[in-house]
């Protein structure tokens, strides 16, 4: 769950301090935040492409996910993560069982929740190389978190400069691990029920609750 918050947080962030960061990255992601900022609800298709650089590995997994201002849904394979900002479920399909926890805001690892509200000084920006993909012009920013013992040492954002959005997120992990998330069929400010946020086990027969809430 952690390794798709931190970059689901960071792929739609909003308000960020970039300490000593180039002014120009800071400019370009400055207008990105106030974009997905005014958003009430947003949708998304997203692919995450799991590759480990030591054994050359590589694996690809699609899904889904809508935010509805501090709730989200994400339903990704075979896991599925809801959370109505009072409580979090997460969902194993095969298991077909489901963990419930007491919501916390404070984690120390950003929640999708906070899609629009990750944390303040964490990272420090940079301007990468500019590349045409698709007929598209993607500026890359390079987030670099400021906090040395996060289990990622850098984070890659490709920024469509046409209308500041972006279109994909590249996470570095310390492992060896490097998580790419791809965003396609966006839509903001569409209806979403709130019944998306929170687990019906009616909708899932035999299945196992472990509730951990205090």
């Amino acid at each position: 769950m952690k390794k798709i918050s931190v970059i689901l947080s960071i792929l739609l962030l909003s308000t960020v301090t970039y300490a000593q960061s180039d002014a120009n990255a800071s400019k370009l992601l400055k207008a990105v935040s106030q974009k997905y900022n005014a958003y009430k609800t947003m949708s998304m298709d997203i692919s995450l492409a799991i590759e480990n650089r030591e054994s050359k590995t590589k694996e690809e997994r699609k899904g889904k996910v809508l935010v509805k201002g501090n709730k989200f849904n994400v339903s990704l394979d075979n896991q599925l993560i809801l959370c109505d900002a009072k409580s979090t479920w997460v969902y194993l399909k095969d298991a077909n069982e489901v963990q419930i926890n007491t919501f916390d805001p404070k984690d120390q690892w950003p929640t999708p929740d906070r899609v629009l509200k990750i944390a303040d000084k964490d990272f420090t920006s940079y301007m990468g190389e500019k590349i045409t993909e698709n007929g598209k012009t993607l500026q890359i920013i390079e987030l670099v978190p400021n906090d040395k013992n996060v289990a990622y040492s850098k984070i890659k954002l490709y920024i469509n400069t046409a209308d500041n959005t972006i279109v994909r997120g590249v996470m570095l992990d310390k492992n060896a691990m490097t998580y790419t998330y791809t965003i396609a069929n966006f839509k903001g400010n569409g209806e979403i029920s709130d019944a998306n946020f929170t687990f019906d086990k009616s909708k899932y027969p035999g299945v196992e609750v472990i509730d951990l809430r205090e």
